[in-house]
């Protein structure tokens, strides 16, 4: 079935008051044009094009880039006369596109994107300006902090638990279209945007089906594999070579790779491309997967495990779907790479081929049990795909990697460095990643880095003067070789090898920088790159999340304008659950690495890459000159997620021996944004555990010493004694032995506490159910008691922690002369408060007990 031009999109990217980005990717080549007009609610007056009767205020003009046979993809970017855009307005957009011949213009009215019908290949969607013939639309930032709304989240899983939190905007932008100082102005999304390692069979299977084509076109991409003896080899990364369920080995042996649940991981550009693609627009799904995963979407309760069995039984072993072969017979078949999938530590060809085997049966068993569950999550995934796509269109998108953007553990310690890097698999499939990341996500998040890109061609590459625009002509460049068939044979060293070398998998580090910055009214927000810039103490322990140089290139000494307060944007949560982290995941790590030898990662090393030890505060070093570099900011918004736990955390910081705080950080986190934990760890919500790890409902203080000899008098206990012996060395107040001393006195101090939701307590407020002395009260009370414990558990709620899938809206209101900060949990129901300055009450320094 034939598909509309444009396939994803639009996503609108960078704005600021000179400049709109938007991006938007095709099945063909195109010339684009992008209109700006101010105001809302700009309706089409007539005509095939939208026609309206005011001028835009700019127009731009692009072309797309060639990345496959059938993709083509622009970030078109449009340039505001002075004065520029201002806040407080809202304005409109619409694109122009024709084909490369010119024959025909295209807009989103003739395009389809202005009504509720289907688009072609019967696929649902909405009209994108919430209104028939209406254009989308969006705001700056306010100008002051009481007119910010930011919106935050991670961790958007396509087969993950949850409903899907992003498309929960979508009512919110609807209700608030003419109103700029109500609607969401600016959304970060902060990691983990697609996962690679973790994808459903289903949807690999048909991954690169455009109905008939693919996107690379008929030569498929081949990545080189080394199985420990002799040359290399290079083989085609497609369903044959490398079929769904059987890639966990391939990734672990010959990659290097760490993660357990890699057993669809993606492997070529080609396969990165599509997931991008399908995890933002349902325009790019193959009709055949949209008709089956219909049919699950709207099933009843009482049908639906009869139609998920369905579609299981045929993907699996019986007809098949669309005009592919079933999933056993496409593995039984013939290959040149079954000594790379197949084993006799899991299952051999044999084994495979026999349908008494046992290990055949079982394999079959888990595979089905595994599709079941993907096929319902996927099929919530894909309803609410077109309320998704229209937040992305009318919105200013802002996006930064973690680690599934990859794989699991990317770059987690440099034992797992060496290992992947020194495999020419691990290194292909990382390569891809990032390519597919630059043209995806960082594209739009910096648009004059690669502007060069958009009028050189490859030859002329040596005289572009940005690293991130060569990139892209790299990326171009491998891509047009294979839709074109052209000089294939000298792809790795004029185009691979180039790559690789700025990505630093060669003995230079990286030369493209993944940070950036963007201002947001009266403040800006400064994105970090956690995962490219680490130091490493040590093969085995855990990094430094951004290496020393690397925070003095992404994080500036001293803010120009002297902004209110500033947001970071870190992966990773800055400030986490204090004793979760210092206490229960390190002794969940030494339980996990105790238990096994977790595919030959030694010792601990194998507890922390399963448990994901990856927190800032577990490298003391990184995390305290993180927070000194912070403390110079005065006031601090962290936007983090990873976690999969929604929570706002405070902390207070006294420099040397001063009285009062030099600065106060807010930590807040959302995650995740579909992928919310499976059931058997809910009993982390029940009360005893939530008040452990967040250290019995008071907090964690600590004080710190940087190139300080330090001494102990009276009763310290070994542990102690052990932590004041580091280079930077900090210990907790929390459980110091009354009486005994330290000195000389802490360089630092600081109290991190996690802060109590407020919504719940607003709005159910309870009342005494005891009334001592009443029997009945007694009695009626204590069933009143567990029964709302009871629902609060299976709701996910909790009085700090939200487990639940959810996404974060940010507001600031006035509070003398500072601001007060609240950060809303939508989908958890849950929102938090905290002044930015802090209380009188709470800013005494902390003290060791006497």
């Amino acid at each position: 079935m034939p598909f509309q031009k444009m396939i994803c999109g639009p996503i609108l990217r960078r704005v600021e008051k000179d400049k709109v980005s938007v991006w938007a990717a095709f099945m063909s080549n195109q010339h684009i044009t992008l209109k700006i007009w101010e105001g809302d609610n700009i309706k089409h007056t007539g005509g095939n094009l939208f026609t309206t009767g005011s001028s835009p205020l700019a127009e731009g003009e692009t072309h797309t880039l060639q990345f496959g046979q059938n993709l083509w993809i622009a970030l078109a970017t449009v340039t505001i006369p002075s004065p520029g855009l201002q806040s407080g307005q809202v304005y409109s957009y619409n694109m122009v596109y024709r084909d490369s011949d010119g024959t025909q213009d295209v807009d989103f009215l003739s395009d389809k994107f202005l009504s509720d019908e289907k688009s072609e290949g019967d696929r649902p969607q909405l009209a994108i300006g919430y209104k028939k013939d209406v254009l989308p639309s969006f705001c700056l930032p306010g100008e002051t902090p009481d007119k910010l709304n930011i919106i935050h989240g991670s961790c958007r899983k396509m087969h993950g638990h949850g409903e899907d939190a992003l498309a929960l905007l979508d009512s919110k932008i609807k209700d608030n279209l003419d109103k700029p100082d109500k609607r969401p102005q600016a959304l970060f999304l902060t990691g983990d945007q697609i996962y690679a390692d973790e994808v459903p069979g289903f949807f690999l299977r048909s991954i690169a089906s455009m109905d008939g084509s693919s996107l690379f076109g008929p030569n498929t991409e081949k990545m080189k594999i080394n199985e420990g003896s002799g040359a290399a080899q290079e083989f085609e990364a497609d369903m044959v070579n490398y079929p769904p369920y059987f890639r966990q080995r391939l990734v672990n042996k010959y990659a290097g790779f760490s993660s357990q649940a890699a057993a669809n991981h993606l492997l070529s550009f080609e396969e990165f491309a599509a997931t991008y693609l399908r995890y933002w627009n349902i325009r790019s799904w193959s009709s055949a997967m949209v008709s089956e995963l219909d049919k699950i979407a709207k099933a009843s309760p009482d049908e639906l495990y009869s139609k998920v069995d369905s579609l299981v039984s045929k993907f699996v072993d019986s007809s098949g779907v669309d005009a592919d072969t079933n999933l056993v017979n496409l593995i039984r078949g013939s290959r040149p790479t079954d000594s790379f999938i197949f084993s006799e530590d899991s299952i051999t060809k044999a084994q495979f081929s026999d349908s008494n085997s046992d290990k055949y049966k079982d394999w079959l068993k888990h595979t089905k049990l595994a599709l079941k569950h993907e096929l319902v999550d996927m099929a919530a995934f894909m309803k609410k795909l077109p309320e998704v796509s229209r937040v992305l269109a009318n919105v200013p998108t802002y996006m930064i990697m973690d680690d599934h953007e990859v794989t699991d553990d990317w770059f987690m310690t440099k034992r797992w460095n060496n290992q992947v890097l020194s495999k020419p698999f691990g290194r292909d499939i990382i390569r891809n990643a990032m390519m597919a990341y630059a043209v995806f996500q960082d594209w739009g998040n910096n648009p004059e880095e690669y502007k060069e890109a958009i009028s050189m061609i490859f030859d002329e590459m040596t005289d572009s003067t940005k690293k991130k625009a060569q990139f892209l002509l790299y990326t171009g460049e491998y891509a047009y070789r294979y839709a074109n068939n052209m000089h294939l044979n000298t792809l790795r060293t004029e185009v691979i090898e180039k790559m690789e070398n700025m990505l630093g998998m060669g003995s230079s580090p990286t030369s493209l920088k993944w940070n950036y910055s963007v201002k947001l009214g009266a403040t800006q927000a400064i994105v970090l790159d956690t995962r490219t810039q680490r130091h490493y103490q040590s093969l085995n322990t855990t990094p430094e999340l951004i290496s020393e140089s690397g925070l003095s290139e992404q994080a500036p000494n001293t803010l120009t304008d002297n902004p209110p307060f500033v947001f970071v944007v870190s992966p990773c949560p800055v400030l986490g659950l204090p004793n979760f982290e210092d206490l229960v995941q390190p002794a969940a790590t030494a339980v996990i690495a105790l238990a096994g030898n977790n595919e030959g990662n030694p010792g601990i090393l194998g507890g922390e890459l399963n448990f994901d030890f990856e927190a800032w505060g577990f490298n003391v070093t990184g995390f305290e000159r993180l927070i000194a570099k912070l403390d110079s900011y005065k006031k601090v918004v962290l936007l983090s997620g990873d976690v999969h736990y929604g929570a706002t955390t405070v902390l207070d910081y006294w420099k040397g021996s001063s009285a009062d705080p030099s600065s106060r950080m807010v930590q807040l986190t959302s995650s995740a944004l579909k992928n919310e934990w499976i059931p058997n760890v809910r009993i982390l919500k029940s009360a005893m555990v939530q008040r452990i790890l967040t250290s019995f409902g008071d907090g964690l203080s600590k004080f710190g010493w940087k190139d300080k000899l330090v001494s102990t008098s009276g009763a310290v206990t070994p542990r102690n004694r052990q932590r004041l012996r580091h280079t930077v060395a900090t210990i907790p107040i929390e459980g110091w032995t009354p009486g005994a001393t330290v000195n000389p006195a802490p360089d630092w101090r600081w109290k991190l506490k996690v802060l109590k939701d407020m919504k719940g307590l607003e709005e159910d407020p309870v009342e005494s159910d005891l009334v001592l002395g009443n029997a009945d009260s007694m009695k009626e009370g204590y069933f009143k008691i567990v029964s709302r414990h009871q629902k609060a558990y299976i709701d996910g709620k909790s009085p700090r922690i939200a487990w639940n899938s959810n996404v974060g809206w940010v507001t600031f209101t006035a509070d003398g002369d500072s601001w007060k900060l609240k950060h809303e949990l939508l989908g958890a129901k849950m929102a938090y408060e905290v002044p930015l300055k802090t209380p009188e009450a709470e800013r005494a320094k902390p003290e060791l007990p006497t």
